[in-house]
């Protein structure tokens, strides 16, 4: 993230600017770095929706963050907050599995006739779950996880932002994460 020769302010300068609130100063820190900051973000999680979300997080926080705390190193600072983003967002969407996943070892452990019943069961009351979630979360997490499409084919398909899709995902895997926690211990207890 270095500066061109033809960038008249500094970036210390820029950045006393934004403490005082100068919108002029903050776009342009914001044109001087926006395209290293997405790229950066990009490198590390491979999804433009959500590069563009953590860039749009990065410049926010610089607007809003603490005038106590100074910055240095405007580059060393962006990196950091593209990595904890990152690292954040890759986190969360761990923690988020796919739920189908879990149910096809449920199904692959079940080679006794019982236990191929007790996972029909199991895939029954999943279905009921799913039926059980509002309108948009329903067709949302059946676009994800059913056809397999990512945030940004769903946003399209459904004339959505990613963010209201990524939201209402994670709604609903809150929802069902619970329910199909304690019915995938009761399958297993069985």
């Amino acid at each position: 993230m270095k500066l061109s020769l033809a960038q008249s302010r500094s970036d210390t300068e820029l950045l006393a600017l934004i403490e005082i609130s100068d919108n002029q100063a903050f776009n342009e820190l914001y044109d001087r770095y926006w395209k290293q900051v997405f790229n950066a973000a990009y490198k590390q999680i491979k999804d433009i929706s959500s590069a563009q979300d953590i860039t749009q997080d990065i410049f926010t926080q610089l607007w809003l963050r603490n005038k106590d705390s100074k910055i240095e190193n405007l580059s060393a600072y962006l990196f950091t907050a593209v990595r904890n983003q990152s690292y954040k967002l890759m986190a969360k969407q761990k923690r988020s599995s796919p739920i189908l996943d879990v149910l096809m070892e449920s199904e692959v452990s079940c080679d006794q006739a019982d236990g191929q019943l007790l996972y029909k069961e199991f895939l029954h009351a999943y279905e009921a779950l799913i039926d059980n979630l509002p309108d948009q979360q329903k067709i949302i997490f059946r676009k994800r996880f059913n056809q397999g499409l990512n945030t940004l084919e769903i946003s399209t398909q459904l004339s959505l932002s990613p963010k209201t899709v990524r939201n209402h995902l994670g709604r609903a895997l809150a929802k069902l994460k619970t329910a199909l926690l304690i019915s995938l211990i009761l399958f297993m207890l069985v």
